[in-house]
């Protein structure tokens, strides 16, 4: 079987759909010196950090184990988007938000007022992931290089006939977006699969209406 080389596309072939889309040419690499490339590059990184932050199968993982340091204390890893303290092992022992202690950030513990964590070796987050924009889903990646054209259309040349056309491809690329995640969620009515023990861990249809 032949290899397919536009299978899947890559930050330059999304930088590129959004310069063809507001009448710019495309490039060969994202080191040219171009006001057009950055803001197109600026404004794909931007949407990719929202779509993202809403949080999807692909970049969701619960129970994430990350060891405290020597201080007793939990570091966050820079591509952590949310994390939330997964209440199967912690109960609501902690309420913790993220929070910068000199420039590094980490988990602090609003219920003890403090950084630090005793009696403990690490703690279990439920995370969501900044996904790198290569190793995201096909389907996501086309929803979120379309949204970016409609964004940088507006920034850069506020075509509203050319918004119109992009909101509508938007939209049906969202839906398949949606389509892919439904698959690869497993959703059901009823329980999901992780913690089929709690009944106030269904499946809830207003999340899905909440990101029509």
């Amino acid at each position: 079987m032949s290899v397919i080389s536009y299978g899947v596309s890559t930050e330059l072939d999304a930088v590129n759909s959004i310069l063809m889309s507001v009448g710019e040419s495309p490039v060969n690499t994202l080191t040219v010196q171009s006001p057009e490339v950055a803001i197109a590059q600026k404004t794909l990184r931007q949407v990719c950090r929202e779509v993202q932050a809403e949080g999807w199968s692909y970049n969701t993982e619960n129970e994430y184990p990350i060891d405290l340091d020597t201080n007793n204390q939990c570091i966050i890893p820079n591509n952590v988007i949310q994390l939330d303290l997964n209440i199967y092992q912690h109960g609501k022992d902690y309420d913790i938000v993220r929070r910068s202690d000199n420039g590094i950030m980490k988990v602090y513990d609003k219920k003890g007022h403090t950084f630090t964590f005793t009696n403990c070796s690490k703690l279990y987050f439920d995370i969501i992931w900044m996904i790198d924009y290569e190793d995201l889903p096909q389907a996501f990646k086309d929803y979120i290089t379309c949204r970016a054209s409609r964004i940088a259309s507006n920034r850069m040349v506020n075509n509203p006939q050319s918004a119109k056309l992009l909101e509508a491809d938007e939209a049906g690329l969202r839906a398949l977006a949606l389509e892919y995640e439904t698959k690869q969620g497993d959703y059901n009515i009823f329980n999901d699969f992780q913690y089929q023990q709690d009944a106030n861990t269904t499946y809830r249809p207003f999340k899905v209406l909440r990101r029509m």
